[in-house]
């Protein structure tokens, strides 16, 4: 019975630990003044914080796997969708009027991204791999990089968006 207590003070202290360990940083003043000209309220500040805590320990998590993996980083090489989905972050930030706008890349593709790295990993590790395995590993890995390829286009569509603005204002002759 003792040992049981002690177990369970323990596993509570290590989840109190781990979120001491997750705390957001306090943000910095030039982003609360951004966000707020861009007419974000206190509470949205939060939750607009929150979702890029969230979608940044994703893009690490994806970083993390892909290192893991030669395969993993030759489709890194060819889509660049890590650097991609690492630009639309800083972009998110600056921008904060484009976290509705980016809500398949912040809600799905990142988390999906991470579960689908990690799924790919586990097969890896698999000692007997069959012709099944083998034809699931495949299709995991094309839809990573299928995934990929679409946050790297995305970014490019962001990029041309204001390229586009810039075409508009300025008029040649």
């Amino acid at each position: 019975m003792l040992l049981v207590a002690l177990w369970l003070i323990s596993l509570m202290k290590n989840k109190s630990n781990k979120k001491n360990k997750t705390a957001k940083k306090p943000p910095r003043k030039e982003n609360i003044q951004r966000y707020q000209e861009a007419g974000l309220s206190e509470s949205d500040i939060e939750i607009f914080r929150d979702t890029l805590a969230d979608a940044k320990e994703n893009i690490e998590k994806w970083e993390t796997n892909t290192k893991k993996n030669d395969e993993l980083e030759v489709v890194e090489s060819v889509t660049g969708g890590l650097e991609a989905s690492k630009l639309l972050f800083k972009h998110i930030v600056q921008n904060p009027t484009q976290l509705t706008k980016q809500n398949d890349f912040l809600y799905k593709d990142l988390p999906n991204m991470v579960k689908l790295t990690e799924k790919y990993l586990e097969m890896q590790k698999q000692s007997v791999k069959s012709e099944e395995v083998s034809r699931d590993m495949d299709e995991t890995l094309l839809l990573i990089k299928t995934l990929a390829m679409n946050i790297s286009k995305n970014y490019h569509e962001i990029l041309m968006d204001d390229v586009n603005v810039i075409k508009h204002e300025v008029k040649f002759d």
